[in-house]
Parts: C-alpha cells; sequence; structure tokens
C-alpha cells in the first residue's frame, strides 16, 4: 500500500513539474514574439480567452454595462461575435501608446451647439460606419431618422449611450427626453424663439 501512495505521489509531482514547465515555455514563446515585433504592430486578441478581461482591467466603468445593451443574442442574431474589438477595433500590449487607432465614441463636439469639433472629420465617420455595420440605415428610417443631418457632423453617441444599462435601453427615448435632447445642442433655437416673443 505504500509503495501505491508514493507512486501516486511521485505521479502528481511529474505532472505538475510538466505543467510549470510547459507554461513557462508558453509564456517565454509569447514575450519573445512580443519584443521582436515592431511597435506598431497589433495583436489578435483572440488568444485570450475573455477577450474583454484585459479591457476591463483598466475600462472599469464599462464592466457592468459592456453588454447591456449590446447584448451577445443580438450579435448572434446577425451572425457576428460580441466583445469590446468588435466595436473599437482589435488592441494589442502596446494600447495606451496606440491609443489614437482605437475607435472612439466620445461625443464628437467639445461645445455643443457650436461649430467646434473636438473630433476630426475623418474619426467621425470611423465611428459612426461601426455603428452602421450593425444598424443599417433602413432599421434607422423606420425608427424616425433624424441622422441623415447629424451623422455628418456628430457621432451616434452624442445622442445615444452605447454602454447603457439594460434598463435604459439607448433608443428608447420618452418624447420629453428626445426633446430635451435636442434642446442641449439647439438651444440658440430656443433663445431666438424666445427673443421672437
Amino acid at each position: 500500500m505504500g509503495n501505491i501512495k508514493l507512486a501516486i505521489v511521485i505521479m502528481l509531482k511529474s505532472l505538475l513539474a510538466f505543467c510549470l514547465y510547459g507554461y513557462s515555455l508558453h509564456a517565454v514563446a509569447d514575450t519573445s514574439t512580443v519584443q521582436s515585433e515592431d511597435k506598431s504592430a497589433r495583436h489578435e486578441v483572440a488568444l485570450i480567452r475573455d477577450k474583454d478581461y484585459k479591457c476591463i482591467q483598466c475600462h472599469k466603468d464599462s464592466q457592468q454595462t459592456i453588454h447591456q445593451t449590446h447584448t451577445t443574442e443580438k450579435f448572434e442574431q446577425i451572425g457576428k461575435t460580441l466583445n469590446c474589438t468588435t466595436c473599437h477595433g482589435n488592441i494589442g500590449p502596446d494600447h495606451r501608446e496606440g491609443a489614437p487607432v482605437v475607435t472612439k465614441y466620445a461625443p464628437a463636439q467639445s461645445q455643443m451647439g457650436s461649430d467646434k469639433v473636438q473630433m476630426p472629420h475623418q474619426g467621425i465617420l470611423d465611428a459612426n460606419s461601426q455603428c452602421t455595420n450593425c444598424h443599417t440605415s433602413e432599421q434607422l428610417h423606420k425608427a424616425s431618422w433624424t441622422h441623415d443631418v447629424h451623422a455628418k457632423n456628430l457621432t451616434c453617441s452624442n445622442c445615444h449611450n452605447v454602454h447603457a444599462e439594460k434598463k435604459s435601453k439607448v433608443l428608447s427615448l420618452e418624447r420629453k427626453d428626445k426633446i430635451k435632447m435636442c434642446v442641449d445642442c439647439h438651444s440658440d433655437i430656443t433663445q431666438l424663439k424666445e427673443e421672437e416673443k
């Protein structure tokens, strides 16, 4: 009986040593590849099991709402997979240095209702084209489309919260909320109407 226990202990230690050795070789191989590549090169996030894990280490505010309005089920309906890079582009370990190449969804204007544009026109087009990959023009026209005027100078996120909680769906705005949102930018029109009175 003692020999059997000893044999089991030796096998378990050998298995553990083999696993640790294999893991360290894998880590060394990955490290050398990363160091030898050009700094501007991007790495596929597909190598990580949870594709959002690395992102939410820094972007903790998105952790709770990351898959709320943009659910996995909705993406499966249109034949796409859902993770951070689906919308934000393929980013890698040098993300902080390469941040300008990541698609941003911040509001495009620094001052609402003015001509001061915070984001270049191409950045606005890039951000909006990511949204229209799934939200087609036909769908948006059916949903009271006013975007034809706005989509040229504003990002979708000027009006829509893409990481909204499930209970506050992106497009289900009440009439008063819609009016308030328009007035937030078009306060000059409100002032003109008040002056006319």
